[in-house]
């Protein structure tokens, strides 16, 4: 993500914040003295399935140098995935809030080589057979502070922690060896971002947030950017049903990967998230 990308969406962002404090006003003046512009609740719970679009890029050095660089859908990954995503946000005071998620996405793939792949100290050749997995567990709080704080809408800052845990590994068959490699690995990361919500009407809710980060430390790159948009209908008066596009973009440079291997992860995925919601 270049910049430039990075200047446009956060000049976008401080736009549609600007856009919903001036207009959701107005909005919720209109609904003030009709039932329901009472509701505070304290707990928000969201339950349902994301439909991420995934890509993913892998590189594994050894102590010899680079090795390749591998697009893992390339090799049979899955690039459209359905799956579960849980998540919440808690009042905690007057003006601010936590909201935290949790999703896992696990795949696996076999694939037979079109080119010669350096994975640490090994290379497979063209015409080998390769299984490999890429699994992730991805965890995200978010402390929300609301420097705007009406009584249908409110705006402000963020500070979040995110965790995205990865398990990758691989096995092949090279010449009369066997080869069965599994790694770990955690990247945390801390956000800085802005966000906004606003109830449209009594039953209709948006959010919105952006967060960014970017670290440098002990020659490990780290640069993180997250989106979110979401509305929730609520068809009663706790439940109801919403509909999120969010955007995810992990790249981490020079990782450990392990005792004798450093490497690379490039790591992104976004889509909608169709989900019940409830509030308490």
């Amino acid at each position: 993500m270049t910049d430039i990308t990075k200047k446009r969406g956060l000049f976008f962002c401080s736009l549609f914040l600007i856009t919903l404090i001036f207009s959701t006003k107005s909005l919720a003046q209109s609904y003030e003295t009709k039932e329901g512009d009472s509701i505070n609740p304290r707990v928000y719970v969201t339950a349902g399935y994301y439909f991420p679009s995934i890509n993913t890029s892998l590189r594994i050095d050894g102590r010899l140098g680079l090795g390749t660089e591998i697009g893992l859908e390339d090799l049979g990954l899955e690039e459209d995935k359905s799956v579960f995503k849980l998540g919440g946000v808690v009042r905690v005071s007057p003006k601010s809030q936590l909201a935290i998620s949790y999703t896992s996405i696990n795949r696996n793939a076999s694939a037979t080589l079109e080119r010669d792949i350096t994975i640490g100290e090994t290379t497979f050749e063209a015409g080998s057979g390769l299984s490999f997995k890429f699994n992730v567990d991805y965890y995200a709080l978010t402390w929300r502070y609301s420097f705007f704080n009406e009584k249908n809408w409110n705006a402000g800052l963020s500070l979040g922690a995110r965790a995205v845990s990865i398990n990758t590994g691989f096995n092949a068959r090279v010449n009369s060896r066997f080869l069965d490699e599994n790694t770990s690995v955690t990247a945390p990361a801390i956000l800085f971002g802005v966000h906004g919500s606003a109830y449209l009407t009594p039953k209709l809710l948006a959010r919105y947030s952006l967060e960014y980060f970017y670290l440098s430390v002990n020659g490990i790159d780290i640069n993180v950017v997250e989106s979110n948009a979401s509305v929730e209908y609520f068809f009663f008066k706790k439940f109801g049903l919403g509909l999120a596009y969010s955007t995810n973009d992990y790249l981490v440079r020079d990782v450990p990967l392990g005792e004798d291997f450093n490497g690379k992860i490039d790591f992104n995925f976004g889509g909608f998230n169709l989900f019940l919601s409830g509030r308490f």
